[in-house]
């Protein structure tokens, strides 16, 4: 009995006791540094409303030491507090330094939250109990203290500030990071180490590193050589992504038998990819894209048997996929699971090699130079999630056995030169498919009616594909997609009805240069529709009101009717561009443009459009173009344009606007293109275009009332192109200083200057409003027509002063406009004799000086012209022989002359008598001269060369670069045929 009350006794001694330790709550001066902690912090949400009571061990992201009571654990990371709620709730403020009285704290994390650009605490170096430390993405900034460097127990560091809205984290040397021993995990990934040259030496004194993460960190150089300490060894994960790293490949790291990511990807790195590479037998992900690596790939990165992400995307390997066959052959082809060697150099086919890669899930291929068929085994990668062969030069058919990858999300096959047929067959399994995209191919659509796809797209480009003149019905079954493009498809039927109940999800929507007719709803169902391109169909009706999030919106080539104020009005206030254009839009523009304060882009143009032009315009403070050409508006332009202008762009031709031009247009400093002409506005030039405008390119004033001298202040444009002052009262001298148009010009100087010139006009179309997304259109009187002239407006120069009063003579120093394309100074009252510089024009296409008082003889130099296909020198006193030879010889027009009694020789009929002469456009080379032939063999062989060469590059343009650049680049080599042909002269 006894022994049973002692061991009942016992028995309730222990549960006292450990009722006691249970009942053991947090200590009391660390619970009071806590609650500080949390005064200096803003919670307005009240997301720290469980830190109440005596024990701090209960309350929300503390734990504590289950034997001694101190908190060791704090994790107030955003996730973990809030569960992935907004992020307005984050918390910010002051950080106590309280928090040092939590002597025992052995795990710390502020991540994910919002700190405000304050600096990291100093005293987080006197928390010397810390294993681990996460302050990423908690918007701290600044320089990172160095105490952290005592944290010699800390085997987690986190300070990646990759997403900071705040300045970034940085340090000016990293010296104190080697203290660290214990440290296995270090992420800095967005912090500043531009400045910390002692990086790589810091990090290589880390003996059991195993995660270094180092993306986006401003590095310039990686050390070629191992580092003094082998820290290869234990290395996992090396990432030194989104840097300036100027390096070949760090041969060190082959040594690794433990890496297994190592991402080096958007770099400078080049060179080509070591043989080494293949003793990297762990690595799983290698991230080598976006760098200058050259090829040909190695063959043994094939014995990386473990390898499951490859990326060699966008770099400048050569190689020819045949020698695929050979690299797939070996262990990895069972291996690899995903593949990107998107934006090389590879050519070939894509043969059977492809049935290799038996794991494979994500092919990239795509802008590369490869050729031929897409293989029918391509139905054999039944793993297969995403493939990309878009901007290649495949041909042939699509193979039906495509639609046995039922695992396939994303088809991207754009850009290609693909035919034949597409049926149902080639869908029939793809049942996972979200994205296609077969833009700019030639395939046609050969669906049933009733055909019901098995899958549900989110994306859908089938642009210039031919889906049959019958709108698809097949859309009707897809109600989930985010963007619909089916431009020029060949669909000529009326839109269906049941088109606008389809997803109310969609951000863009394409179904422009078809003849699709029919009435758009008054109102859009699409809610959150971004871009809308309807132009170029037989839409009639009346104009819809567009939805409130629309940024971009092109009706042009409809036949809409009615006023605008159904889709400018509200609630229209994050309208970004408005492309009407070329309608039949009737009406006035309505106030309620000016309710649209985000509007970037507007563009009316081509319409029938009457009223006054709104007087609010200027006080759009986003409007970076605006075009209402060739509409009936009326009135004046607003004089209340204020600053900041932003508009780059301003038509307002071919109306009936009047008054004078407003001073206010100063304030638009950017402005690239002013077109005011086909108007009645009346006054003088003002000198102020040229001081304020210093960006202008293209100054428009044609057909107008102006009156008085052309203000020299003009030449200070310096990058003007297009200058068309025609059919107005303009009287005086054409000014001498008009020879200083650099725009204007060709250079003339050394090959490099001419490389800079060809550079600069890639870059000018480059800036040519890529930034807004608008491409502007010019009308342009040349060649005696008028002329459209959109894509290739930026390499137009054309200067037009016809139909004015101007007197005097023609300025020698036109001749200096090398570059000029046309010249037009007909119907004034110009006098004495073409400049001999005329033959300074090298680019010349188009000279026009008829209807005027000239006189004496044409100049032979007229010849050296070698481009100049329209030339109209008529009702002039022009006396003597017509000169011969080279492009003269070609405008055999004797309308060209008429009118100049006293010219003589062919084309016209009046034969010259023996005394009339006409001077050699050659220069004189005397026989005994022999320096002149041989110069002339110089330039011959030189021309010949740079013609070569020049001519092999047009392949490789024709081929990588945009139409834009290949014009410019046609340019460089029209230039140079001027230069060697009127050297030769």
């Amino acid at each position: 009995m006894e022994k049973n009350t002692s061991l009942y006794l016992l028995f309730v001694l222990v549960c006292l006791i450990d009722q006691i330790l249970l009942c053991i709550s947090c200590i009391q001066y660390e619970r009071i540094a806590l609650l500080k902690f949390k005064a200096g912090l803003e919670d307005p949400h009240h997301l720290l409303s469980s830190w109440t009571g005596d024990d701090c061990c209960k309350w929300r992201g503390i734990e504590c030491n289950n034997q001694s009571g101190h908190v060791s654990t704090m994790d107030l990371r955003h996730e973990h507090l809030y569960g992935g709620l907004s992020n307005d709730r984050w918390l910010r403020g002051e950080i106590n330094p309280s928090l040092l009285d939590l002597r025992r704290l052995n795990h710390l994390d502020l991540s994910s939250n919002n700190f405000e650009g304050i600096h990291i605490p100093n005293f987080f170096g006197s928390f010397t109990e810390l294993s681990y430390l996460n302050l990423s993405n908690a918007g701290f900034a600044g320089k990172i203290p160095p105490q952290l460097g005592n944290l010699t127990r800390l085997r987690y560091l986190d300070l990646n500030s990759h997403s900071d809205t705040h300045d970034h984290l940085f340090v000016e040397r990293l010296q104190w990071i080697s203290h660290l021993s214990s440290l296995k995990y270090l992420d800095m990934s967005g912090v500043n180490l531009g400045d910390a040259s002692d990086w790589s030496h810091a990090v290589s004194t880390l003996p059991v590193l195993s995660v270094l993460l180092l993306s986006s960190c401003q590095l310039q150089w990686l050390p070629s050589s191992p580092p003094s300490i082998n820290i290869t060894s234990s290395l996992t994960t090396v990432d030194l992504s989104n840097n300036q790293i100027n390096s070949t490949f760090p041969l060190w790291l082959t040594n690794s038998g433990s890496l297994v990511s190592l991402d080096l990807w958007f770099n400078h790195f080049r060179g080509p990819i070591p043989e080494a590479i293949g003793n990297m037998t762990s690595l799983e992900v290698l991230q080598l894209g976006a760098n200058d690596f050259v090829g040909p790939l190695p063959r043994n990165i094939g014995n990386l048997c473990n390898l499951r992400n490859l990326d060699l995307s966008s770099n400048k390997i050569s190689q020819d996929t045949t020698i695929f066959s050979d690299i797939f052959s070996l262990c990895i082809g069972d291996t690899i699971e995903i593949l990107n060697l998107r934006r090389n150099i590879l050519s070939g086919e894509l043969t059977d090699w492809l049935v290799m890669l038996k794991r494979i899930t994500i092919l990239d291929l795509s802008k590369n130079s490869l050729g031929g068929r897409i293989p029918t085994s391509i139905g054999n990668l039944s793993s297969l999630r995403g493939l990309y062969l878009s901007y290649n030069r495949l041909k042939g058919t699509l193979p039906v056995s495509i639609g046995q990858l039922s695992e396939l999300n994303d088809l991207d096959i754009s850009y290609n030169s693909l035919g034949g047929v597409v049926t149902e067959a080639h869908f029939a399994n793809l049942s996972k498919l979200e994205d296609l995209g077969m833009r700019l191919n030639s395939v046609v659509f050969n669906m049933s009616t009733d055909w019901n796809p098995p899958f549900q797209l989110r994306l859908i480009s089938l642009q210039n594909c031919h889906l049959g003149r019958q709108f698809p019905s097949w859309l009707r079954t897809q109600r989930y997609f985010l963007s619909l493009d089916i431009a020029n498809t060949g669909i000529a039927d009326t839109l269906p009805d049941w088109f606008w109940e389809l997803s109310h999800f969609m951000a863009v929507l394409d179904l422009s240069r078809n003849q699709i007719t029919g009435i758009i709803p008054p109102i859009f169902k699409f809610y959150s529709i971004l871009t809308i391109n309807l132009s170029s169909n037989m839409f009639h009706g009346p104009l819809p009101s567009l939805p409130s999030d629309v940024e971009y919106a092109d009706l042009s080539n409809n036949a809409f009717s009615g006023e605008l104020h159904s889709i400018v009005g509200e609630p229209l206030y994050n309208l970004a561009q408005i492309l009407l254009s070329d309608n039949l839009i009737n009406g006035t523009i309505p106030p309620s443009i000016c309710k649209l304060q985000v509007l970037q882009v507007i563009d009316l143009s081509n319409n029938f459009l009457s009223g006054e032009l709104p007087t609010c315009w200027g006080d759009l403070r986003n409007l970076l173009a605006i075009n209402l050409a060739n509409n009936s508006l009326s009135g004046v332009i607003a004089s209340n344009v204020g600053s900041p202008c932003l508009i780059q762009v301003l038509h307002l031709g071919n109306n009936n606007l009047s008054g004078e031009i407003p001073s206010s247009l100063r304030n638009c400093n950017f402005l690239v293109t002013l077109d005011l002409g086909g108007n009645k506005l009346t006054g003088t030039i003002p000198t102020w275009i040229a001081e304020s405008l210093k960006f202008l390119r293209i100054l428009r004033l044609r057909h107008n009332l102006l009156y008085g001298d052309i203000p020299q202040e003009l030449s200070f444009l310096r990058l003007l192109q297009i200058l068309d002052l025609a059919d107005n009262s303009l009287s005086g001298a054409i000014p001498q200083v008009f020879g200083n148009f650099t725009g204007m010009h060709y250079t003339t100087d050394a090959p490099e200057s001419i490389l800079n010139w060809f550079k600069s006009q890639i870059l000018t179309k480059l800036d040519n409003f890529s930034a807004i997304g608008y491409t502007e259109s010019l009308s342009i009187i040349m060649k005696g027509m008028q002329l459209q002239y959109t894509k290739n407006l930026q390499f137009v120069r054309s200067m037009d002063l016809s139909m004015n009063q101007l007197s005097g003579e023609i300025p020698a120093e036109l001749g200096n406009l090398n570059g000029l394309k046309s010249l037009n100074l007909s119907r004034n009252h110009l006098t004495g004799q073409i400049p001999s510089s005329i033959g300074g024009f090298y680019s010349l296409e188009s000279l026009d000086l008829s209807e005027n008082s000239l006189e004496g003889e044409i100049p032979s130099s007229l010849s050296a012209i070698s481009f100049l296909s329209h030339l109209n020198l008529s009702y002039n006193n022009f006396s003597g022989r017509i000169p011969s030879g080279y492009q003269l010889q070609t405008l055999n027009d004797p309308l060209i002359y008429i009118g100049n009694d006293d010219l003589c020789g062919p084309p016209l009929q009046q034969q010259c008598r023996v005394n009339d002469t006409v001077h050699d456009v050659r220069p004189s080379c005397d026989d005994a001269e022999d320096g002149c032939e041989s110069d002339e063999t110089q330039w011959l062989y030189f021309g010949s060369a740079v013609g070569y060469v020049l001519g092999l590059w047009a392949v490789c343009v024709s081929l990588l670069f945009s139409e834009a650049l290949r014009s410019a680049y046609f340019g460089l080599i029209d230039w140079m045929h001027l230069k060697f042909s009127f050297r030769l002269i």
